[in-house]
């Protein structure tokens, strides 16, 4: 199967790191490649791969959930989804908002942040009154982030019976050959990347 756009790191990186080079395991890895990525996402409460959003429910991006936002009574609103690639409409209350050119009325965009704010205006306080098209995330995979991805889905892996379980262990009783794994849970290192993305909304 191919991955899909929300993979954070690539079947080959991770077969580079584990040393194989055989494809007998290739589905399983593809598979723990997308179940880790949506347990980064899951921890960091937003999609970290670039795609797109619309609030429009004829659009093929229609997400309502993340693009169709409550005005805050401020001229300045959190996007949930950041850092944005590019903002291609803005409607307040059903009014269609332009850039702010020279300074003048419209919108400015942090688009690191994710921050809109208006100029000369404010977002009114409302549920669900504004709407927007943009495109959001990374286009690729910061190299930290995506380290990040190759050592998870490398344990996976060797949780696993194809594994054997070998980087799996995390404490072995030499006496009586008890062994303990980490059971899916965040690597420490994974976890302090992962900290790094987290959305600021969640902190």
């Amino acid at each position: 199967m191919a991955l899909s756009t929300d993979a954070l790191t690539s079947l080959a990186q991770v077969k580079q790191y584990l040393g194989l080079s055989a494809t007998t395991h290739d589905a399983l890895l593809e598979g723990l490649i997308e179940a880790v990525s949506a347990q980064f996402n899951a921890f960091c409460g937003r999609k970290l791969m670039a795609r797109d959003y619309s609030y429009l429910s004829e659009d093929p991006a229609y997400d309502p959930d993340n693009a169709l936002l409550s005005g805050s009574g401020y001229p300045e609103l959190l996007l949930p989804q950041y850092p944005v690639i590019s903002l291609s409409s803005l409607t307040v209350e059903g009014r269609s908002i332009s850039a702010s050119t020279g300074g003048g009325v419209g919108w400015l965009l942090d688009s690191g942040a994710g921050v809109l704010s208006l100029i000369g205006l404010v977002f009114p306080r409302g549920a669900h009154n504004v709407g927007l098209a943009y495109r959001a995330g990374f286009n690729s995979a910061p190299p930290d982030l995506a380290q990040a991805a190759v050592e998870q889905s490398a344990v996976r892996f060797q949780e696993s019976a194809a594994g054997q379980g070998r980087l799996g262990v995390s404490a072995r009783t030499l006496a009586d050959g008890s062994v303990s794994y980490h059971s899916g849970a965040l690597l420490p290192q994974v976890k302090a990347v992962l900290e790094r993305y987290r959305n600021r909304s969640l902190l």
